[in-house]
């Protein structure tokens, strides 16, 4: 899963591998954080600037399955301060990955 988020990323910008956490505090208190709903996201923060979706396909040995993942890109205030990339990982409908990184860093 890794990988699909740095895939998304460096077509943002230049991928620099830095915090990567599960959850992520915007301007005004607000948090991002894993379990959440695209909804609860969608109200904290908006629609995203960027949406990818990919399969990832999975042998299981008896087949092959897949895994979708989406994934929502925003560029945001942090609360602590400056503008960050923000990337949001969504399996099914809940948050399962967040990362982001300060621009103009």
């Amino acid at each position: 899963m890794k990988w699909l988020l740095m895939t998304l990323t460096g077509i943002l910008m230049l991928y620099s591998p830095t915090a990567e956490s599960c959850s992520f505090r915007i301007k005004g208190g607000d948090l991002i954080r894993c379990g959440m709903t695209k909804i609860e996201v969608m109200d904290k923060i908006g629609n995203p600037d960027m949406r990818d979706r990919q399969s990832i396909g999975v042998n299981t040995g008896f087949g092959r399955g897949s895994k979708s993942a989406e994934a929502w890109s925003y560029i945001v205030r942090g609360d602590i301060g400056g503008t960050y990339y923000l990337t949001v990982l969504f399996s099914g409908s809940k948050v399962v990955e967040i990362e982001s990184r300060q621009a103009r860093r």
